[in-house]
């Protein structure tokens, strides 16, 4: 299946004919959008797009499906002038929890684009409390959070997984494994280790622990902390080492970098969490505006060493 942005994208395309201009009306790379392209003609089962010739041009069945397109776009568009009746102008309001440090990076940037579409939708910002990030979310102290790890939706909760992030070791800048291009996590059995408090890891500590022992140790674990930023901080500052995802894009910090990990293990994933019996009009709007802003800090983040 497709989504509404696949639509938008599609036809941007069709009338920039062209990948690259399209890519940046949309606010998005040129890769990001051809995969996403590529993806929607694979769901469909048919090329949209000819690329025999240097100028982009719409197959048959893509002329089929560019008039479906524009239907379907021009029913959202009176969605869209429905959402801002149904709030009321400045009304209308969004509540975000989170802690993650994604908001110093994908969550700024979905608020800005989410701004241009709905400006009349009021947006908060808040800092859950420890332990009962879930609980002030189910009883509606907020619309939607925003977290690291794992997510059960069995508990009355709708996850829209953002993006994933290798497990990588983070290491202060002129520590003795700094220069190797991998690290072996069986040489760090003897290091200090500084970890998420387990209320806070969603998963991750648990992920962190079983890396270890996989590898015969248990870590050495001299400081827990609550956040992520927190985390960073203790490194740079030459505490201890830390098993986490890497951060360099989200917290660019002096005196730290990060090193993939050998074996490699599983990604950690960034996750939008929300009520399933949420009516607000505006949280399925915000949650495509980050997934975009995800995807496309994934192929900024390709290009750029992870050494701060």
């Amino acid at each position: 299946m497709f989504e509404f942005r696949d639509l938008q994208c599609f036809m941007t395309i069709v009338e920039y004919r062209g990948f690259g201009r399209a890519a940046v009306a949309l606010g998005m790379t040129q890769p990001a959008l051809s995969r996403r392209i590529g993806a929607l003609e694979r769901s469909l089962g048919v090329r949209l797009f000819s690329r025999e010739r240097r100028q982009i041009e719409l197959t048959p069945a893509g002329k089929v499906f560019a008039r479906e397109a524009m239907a379907l776009l021009a029913q959202a568009e009176s969605a869209r002038r429905v959402l801002s009746e149904a709030t009321g102008g400045s009304k209308g309001e969004l509540k975000i929890g989170t802690r993650s440090s994604a908001r110093f990076a994908v969550i700024m940037e979905a608020i800005r684009r989410f701004r241009v579409e709905y400006p009349e939708v009021s947006i908060t910002v808040t800092d859950p409390l420890k332990l009962f990030e879930f609980e002030q979310m189910l009883k509606g102290d907020f619309d939607i959070a925003i977290m690291r790890g794992p997510v059960d939706s069995r508990r009355g909760l709708r996850v829209e997984r953002l993006r994933d992030d290798p497990l990588v070791i983070a290491l202060p800048e002129r520590h003795r494994l700094a220069g190797r291009p991998v690290v072996e996590v069986s040489d760090l059995a003897r290091e200090l280790f500084v970890e998420i408090a387990l209320h806070r890891g969603y998963g991750t500590k648990e992920l962190v622990r079983g890396v270890c022992a996989a590898a015969g140790f248990r870590p050495n674990v001299v400081q827990e902390v609550d956040t992520v930023d927190m985390l960073v901080m203790c490194v740079a500052a030459g505490i201890g080492v830390a098993l986490m995802y890497d951060a360099s894009r989200e917290l660019p910090m002096h005196g730290i970098v990060y090193r993939p990990i050998h074996p490699a293990r599983e990604s950690v994933p960034l996750c939008a969490v929300w009520r399933a019996d949420d009516s607000n009009p505006a949280l399925l709007p915000f949650v495509r505006h980050l997934k975009d802003v995800a995807e496309s800090l994934d192929d900024v983040e390709d290009d750029v060493p992870a050494t701060m």
